[in-house]
């Protein structure tokens, strides 16, 4: 376990996604240069004037190309919306780790303040595994908004909750987001689905009662880990709260 744990956190789908086979000829294909020298790619969309724009950090299973039909929701609200694909997923080179995706994510914040898009005009959303780069970005710049996907405390509590036999578990990619809820000043979004079996609604309410205001928790009572986003009214909850803050 201990040594083939990255395997166990990522599930990269390796293959280039075509904008043609996701219906997402609109997004615009960009390249990405991390500060360790990688080149990444990814799937950008203006926002439309005076509206903010979203840097999409993604779960740790598949590509953008599975996002966009969820994303595409929030284009129609005349939100901008990057589709950050980290290393090693989605034909990028690279392997997954949490340094790793920090340089990812960073790369993304460059390439929006490249294109003008100031913190105050970007939102954070972090799904599930990418919750956690988000968090981290959240204390290196203060964006307009923050939105959490089924969020976990952190990876090696989360470790402990799935293999709680394994008394001396330590985990090389922590993605610790409880040590730094706190330090948060962005407004803050929390999605969680009460029956996720995979990172435990517990854990969003963890960080919930941690962060500062404004902050806001919505629980999906019939609702999993990979539904979440098809439950009725989620995206506009999301549209609703960025509205609020983002102006």
């Amino acid at each position: 376990m201990y040594l083939f744990q990255r395997q166990v956190i990522y599930y990269p789908s390796r293959e280039t996604p075509k904008r043609r086979d996701y219906q997402a000829m609109d997004m615009q294909v960009v390249g990405l240069t991390t500060a360790d020298g990688l080149q990444l790619h990814a799937w950008y969309k203006v926002a439309q004037i005076n509206q903010p724009t979203l840097l999409y950090l993604h779960g740790n299973a598949g590509n953008i190309g599975n996002r966009i039909g969820f994303a595409r929701q929030f284009i129609h609200a005349g939100f901008g919306l990057l589709l950050l694909e980290y290393r090693g997923y989605g034909g990028n080179k690279g392997r997954p780790t949490e340094k790793g995706l920090y340089e990812d994510g960073r790369a993304g914040l460059q390439f929006l303040q490249q294109q003008g898009v100031k913190p105050k005009s970007i939102v954070l959303y972090g799904e599930s595994l990418g919750s956690g780069v988000a968090t981290k970005l959240a204390q290196e710049i203060r964006s307009c908004a923050v939105v959490l996907q089924s969020p976990y405390t952190s990876l090696t509590e989360l470790a402990r909750y799935h293999y709680p036999w394994l008394l001396f578990l330590k985990t090389w990619d922590k993605f610790d987001s409880m040590s730094r809820i706190a330090s948060i000043q962005a407004p803050l979004l929390i999605l969680h689905g009460k029956k996720d079996d995979i990172v435990p609604f517990s854990q969003g309410v963890a960080l919930f009662q941690r962060a500062h205001n404004p902050k806001e928790i919505l629980s999906f009572e019939l609702y999993g880990h990979n539904d979440l986003s098809s439950a009725p009214g989620f995206a506009e909850k999301v549209i609703e709260f960025v509205k609020l803050h983002c102006k």
